[in-house]
């Protein structure tokens, strides 16, 4: 059996990488996984597994792990709903339904309750309106704003107005309201959350407004935390540099430089070794001929 051939060519610009794509799918298809089981284990593994799936493909499996009992991860959920466009959402949602024979949100309704279930299930229900900037309704965006802040300042933080804007507005018309929010009323949002980040309803309030407005400096602090932990966070780490690797990781490495002064290649590189720390290392665009 042919051992995994990790592309050394790079840097491997953005739009080269769907040709690394195709690459590690011509030599591993994912009906050769079970193969090649006694070859590649744990975080390689795993990472090549991902790394082989179409983007859908992936999102349905990360979806269904977090969602099941012993890996539930609600923050995962929040992210593949945040951060993909909405077809491509929608599409991950076709997978998981024809993969799983049940619906995300039936599952998401399943296995969450209370305060969590009322966010979470409109979140995964909404096929949201991309938009752009052009259509953004600035007088709409003041006026839930002001909605917005009464009821964060109220901590009514559960409150069907807030559910309903956060998960039903298009990006555009958030990032309009949420800059609306922060020049009337002095700081933003998840700063008037910030006494309450120990709640975990507040936490997923909270990466929902990132990953809607600024998707590059959340994931920015999933990979600094999967990092610099005691024991790396290797299935974070995995995640993130295979999901975003042919989608915004220009941007998740400059943000990661700007935070830690530290290119995000290096800190990789020094916290994995072998295959897997070549695999995520041709990901990022490095060249560690």
């Amino acid at each position: 059996m042919a051992s995994l051939k990790i592309p050394a060519n790079g840097p491997l610009p953005e739009e080269d990488s769907e040709q690394l794509h195709k690459a590690f799918k011509a030599n591993y298809n994912k009906n050769l996984l079970n193969e090649l089981d006694k070859e590649l284990s744990g975080d390689f593994e795993r990472a090549v597994m991902l790394w082989t799936l179409e983007p859908v493909e992936r999102d349905a499996y990360l979806a269904k792990e977090s969602t099941m009992m012993f890996t539930k991860n609600n923050l995962v959920l929040v992210e593949i709903a945040c951060t993909r466009p909405a077809l491509e959402f929608f599409k991950a949602k076709q997978e998981y339904q024809a993969r799983n024979k049940t619906s995300l949100e039936e599952d998401v309704a399943y296995h969450t309750s209370g305060d969590i279930r009322k966010l979470l299930v409109p979140l995964v229900s909404t096929f949201r309106y991309d938009g752009n900037a052009d259509e953004v309704n600035m007088k709409l965006a003041s006026s839930e704003a002001k909605t917005l802040h009464k009821k964060i300042t109220e901590k009514a933080y559960t409150d069907e107005d807030v559910i309903r804007i956060l998960t039903t507005r298009s990006k555009a018309q958030i990032g309009a309201t949420l800059n609306h929010f922060k020049d009337k009323f002095g700081s933003s949002i998840n700063k008037y959350l910030k006494e309450d980040s120990e709640n975990e309803y507040v936490q997923l309030l909270k990466t929902v407004i990132k990953c809607l407005t600024y998707p590059e400096k959340y994931y920015e602090k999933v990979l600094r935390r999967a990092i610099n932990k005691v024991g790396t966070d290797e299935w974070a780490l995995t995640r993130v540099v295979t999901t975003r690797a042919e989608v915004d990781m220009e941007r998740i490495k400059e943000e990661y430089l700007r935070r830690n002064s530290v290119p995000l290649d290096r800190a990789v590189a020094n916290d994995t070794s072998g295959d897997y720390k070549d695999m995520l290392l041709a990901l990022l665009g490095y060249d560690h001929s």
